[in-house]
């Protein structure tokens, strides 16, 4: 993949901010595969509940692209993300995320469109420089403790509307690394529980290595209920 910038200068991506782990600094047992198998032709289904309302999204890794787009990434490879509602997914985002070129286990976003749950039609197009994190599944950042800061600039271009762009910091937390979970897809062990809070939403995700997201919270709900993986990252 072309090299996209990892924002270590403080313009943006990651700043470190320590973090508890053993006396190794590696997890004393760190299950088998990726964090997030962002692989194409892998699904995962979620029941979503939000104001006592439930649905199903189904999040789908489809084929390496470009970017494109406005945004600095445009140039660069990322797999072309669909998330669906509903039945006839007239209710959809599509993404190009992909791991970071120079850290695999970092998940990133480049450029996100939104679209109309009624018409279909593109409501709204997103994108970040240098980049959004999706999860960080680096061995120092899945261990209970571990803290750091991502520091991005949003672009959000609304049809019809005035684009704006605005700087965001999200404060990621690892508040445990062995949890036990229930969700209807079933009960899964040595997961990793995170809290992203930013300056108006606080969210937290559970994640299993080999996985994907397990739960979610923050504004609505979302469960696991079933998965496909065609194949899993290194």
């Amino acid at each position: 993949m072309p090299q996209a910038g990892s924002g270590g200068d403080g313009s943006g991506g990651s700043e470190a901010m320590g973090g508890a782990d053993n006396a190794a600094g590696m997890p004393a047992v760190l299950p088998e595969g990726a964090l997030l198998p962002w692989v194409t032709g892998n699904t995962w289904t979620y029941r979503v509940t939000q104001d006592g309302v439930v649905s199903e999204k189904t999040t789908t890794v489809g084929e390496l692209q470009e970017v494109g787009g406005m945004g600095p990434n445009a140039a660069l490879m990322a797999y072309h993300i669909v998330t669906a509602k509903g039945v006839d997914g007239t209710d959809r985002t599509e993404s190009w995320q992909a791991p970071h070129p120079d850290n695999p286990d970092r998940i990133v976003r480049y450029r996100e469109q939104s679209f109309g749950a009624v018409t279909g039609a593109l409501q709204q197009e997103e994108h970040w420089d240098p980049e959004k994190l999706h999860i960080d599944g680096s061995p120092d950042r899945t261990v209970a403790g571990a803290t750091w800061l991502e520091r991005y600039d949003e672009t959000k271009l609304p049809v019809g509307l005035t684009m704006t762009t605005h700087a965001v910091s999200e404060r990621w937390t690892v508040l445990a690394d062995d949890e036990t979970l229930e969700v209807p897809a079933g009960t899964f062990e040595h997961v990793i529980h995170f809290r992203k809070a930013g300056s108006s939403t606080t969210k937290e995700y559970w994640y299993l290595h080999g996985v994907g997201k397990l739960k979610e919270t923050g504004g609505q709900t979302e469960e696991l209920v079933d998965y496909t993986l065609e194949g899993q990252t290194p």
